[in-house]
């Protein structure tokens, strides 16, 4: 078997590269403490992973998108809080995945496993740099690099959202603002 498809670079596990693009605008405000405490879960989870794993945070609105971390080890990301996570404005969600997107192929080493999370609660409505067919395209190139995108979407269509993203069915996950905790 091939050494990539299970996982194991000479017996070791391959390294992990994780990004994360985590929406912060105004309608997350609703699920602010969930999404926390889900995000937290999910890098305690990560930390305690065999492999070396990296995590490149990034948070969006239409007032920012910043990257928080950005490929470091996931042992020295400190968790989101009430002042670190500050919902506020509009979703420019295809500049978010776009920025992100363009930063992690220069980060992620080419003998890794390359994962993908979109955690947002709403569509589209503030991009000003990059288009959905663009962002459909990135994708799907980043894909036959060997990366894996999950779309996690809390109270919109998760399944055309994703799909016109180019996101694969088994890569979307819908759920509630009240289940954000629970998704990871």
């Amino acid at each position: 078997m091939d050494q990539q498809q299970n996982g194991q670079a000479n017996g070791a596990p391959l390294p992990l590269y994780v990004t994360l693009i985590l929406d912060e605008t105004g309608s997350m405000q609703s699920c602010k403490g969930s999404a926390i405490a889900g995000i937290n879960q999910y890098l305690a989870s990560l930390r305690e992973e065999e492999a070396e794993t990296r995590f490149t945070l990034t948070l969006f609105n239409s007032k920012k998108t910043e990257v928080r971390h950005n490929a470091v080890p996931v042992r020295q990301v400190n968790d989101l809080d009430v002042e670190t996570y500050r919902p506020d404005a509009t979703t420019p969600l295809y500049d978010a995945i776009g920025r992100t997107l363009s930063a992690a192929k220069q980060e992620a080493p080419n003998d890794a496993k390359k994962l993908c999370v979109i955690l947002t609660d709403g569509l589209e409505n503030a991009s000003q740099e990059y288009t959905r067919p663009q962002i459909f395209d990135m994708i799907k190139s980043f894909e036959q690099g060997g990366w894996r995108f999950l779309y996690l979407g809390a109270d919109h269509d998760v399944w055309a959202a994703g799909e016109s993203l180019g996101i694969a069915g088994d890569g979307r996950v819908c759920f509630s603002k009240l289940e954000v905790a629970e998704t990871f």
